[in-house]
Order: C-alpha cells, then structure tokens, then sequence
C-alpha cells in the first residue's frame, strides 16, 4: 500500500488506498467514495494470559483510545484537513 501511495503522489495514477492513507495527502483526490467492499474490522488483541498484564493493559487501552479518536479518518467520513 505504502508503494501504490508513493506511486499515486508522484503522478504515475490511480490507486485504490485506505481513507486513512490517502485521505491527508493534499496532492491527492478521492475518484469515489470508499469502497463497501473493501471495508474490513480492526481488532486489538492479546493472549489471554496477558490480558491484564499491567504494561500490556496499558497499551490496549492507549491504542483503543487512539483509534476511537480517529475512527472518522478510518472510516472515510473525516473531512481533507
């Protein structure tokens, strides 16, 4: 993906790149809207034995909160800033 980014910026074409990759590139344009077919879920995850490990804890929490934050960018709906 970061290939077909760098592709897109320098002028060579099209390419079909995540709302989160592309959408903050200013040299870049959207052709269409995200496409439904593509959309997929992101998970966090841990062993169970590390769950509530403390340093481990922390860290899901941070990057739970970090995306919920972002999550308009994620999903295509954040406006070009």
């Amino acid at each position: 993906m970061v290939a077909a980014l760098e592709a897109a910026k320098a002028g060579l074409g099209l390419a079909v790149l995540p709302c989160f990759l592309g959408d903050p590139v200013p040299r870049l344009q959207r052709v269409r809207p995200p496409m439904p077919e593509l959309v997929s879920t992101l998970w966090l995850l841990t062993h169970e034995d590390l769950r509530q490990v403390a340093r481990v804890r922390a860290f899901l929490d941070a990057m739970a909160k970090a995306l919920a934050r972002d999550k308009a960018l994620f999903e295509g709906r954040r406006p070009r800033s």
